[in-house]
């Protein structure tokens, strides 16, 4: 929308050095790095100095899940601007979405090294407001301060904090939350070109139908629009699709929370859950026996 309104240019540059600025290494499950070596790959990273068109900021966030990206963008179209965009969308009950970034230094960071991490979460729990700030305010100086971010990315490295318990009861209770309903009906838009102008569907859709590349999605549709994302405890997938010869799309958003850590590192390698999803694309008869199954009284 914001490039659609020229208030952005996708030719514009941006430099490798100023992602990094962004990035905290091993948060990410090495998505940043897939995404710049694929960039690389490509040819699409211009010399001296190292950098990438704006328009491949995006596609690292939906191609790669990656956090330097999405932060990036987030900085650089401001939180008023996000939450004023969700809303637009019809994401009414999407709670604010902090950075990435502030999110996992609220959850320890090296300015607190003796406060026990789960207390801290507690403490912002009984006061949202100043969760929202703290985190803008360690996302600022983890980007504009290159001594803190040294010693942010040091002090993560040697003390491998926070833990994975710590951070599912972030994710369960901090986290930016959304419905299903909600983001079934934003990808059933999106699926049909709903957004304020041509320009801005053609390039979302773009970005997310990415998996097309695919033989086996070609054979069995037309367009497929995918997303997905991933927290310790969390898996979520959203899709839609036009299966071949079909007009109407099929639309599948798939939520996981409270999943077994053990259950939730298997499903996050061998993805049962999008095989679910691609299932009822290919076969949307199912998805009301499939209901009825799930939640028989409704």
């Amino acid at each position: 929308e914001a490039a659609a309104a020229g208030k952005l240019d996708p030719a514009s540059a941006v430099t490798l050095a100023e992602l990094e600025q962004y990035y905290l290494p091993g948060y990410d499950l090495g998505s940043h790095n897939r995404a710049v070596r694929e960039l690389r790959e490509k040819g699409r990273i211009l010399p001296d100095p190292e950098r990438i068109l704006l328009e491949d900021v995006p596609w690292m966030m939906v191609r790669h899940s990656s956090n330097a990206a999405a932060d990036y963008l987030q900085m650089l179209l401001g939180q008023a601007a996000i939450e004023a965009t969700a809303v637009s969308l019809g994401l009414t009950e999407q709670t604010a979405p902090c950075t990435w970034l502030g999110q996992f230094m609220i959850m320890a960071n090296h300015t607190r090294p003796g406060v026990n991490d789960r207390q801290a979460i507690e403490a912002y729990l009984a006061d949202p407001d100043s969760y929202g700030a703290d985190a803008a305010l360690l996302t600022d100086a983890f980007v504009q301060d290159e001594a803190f971010r040294q010693a942010e990315n040091e002090w993560h490295r040697d003390r491998r904090r926070p833990s994975v318990n710590t951070q599912r009861f972030f994710s369960h209770n901090l986290n930016a939350h959304g419905t299903a309903n909600e983001y079934a009906a934003l990808m059933a838009r999106l699926a049909q070109n709903g957004l304020s102008n041509g320009d801005s569907s053609f390039l979302a859709r773009r970005y997310l139908e990415w998996p097309m590349v695919y033989p086996d999605n070609q054979e069995l549709f037309s367009n497929l629009g995918y997303k997905n994302g991933s927290l310790p405890g969390i898996l979520n997938t959203v899709y839609y699709a036009y299966p071949l010869g079909e007009i109407t799309p099929v639309v599948v958003v798939l939520f996981y929370k409270e999943l077994p850590q053990r259950t939730y590192r298997q499903w996050r390698y061998s993805l049962p859950h999008d095989e679910l999803a691609r299932w009822l694309l290919a076969d949307p008869q199912a998805i009301p026996a499939l209901r009825q199954l799930v939640d028989p009284e409704n």
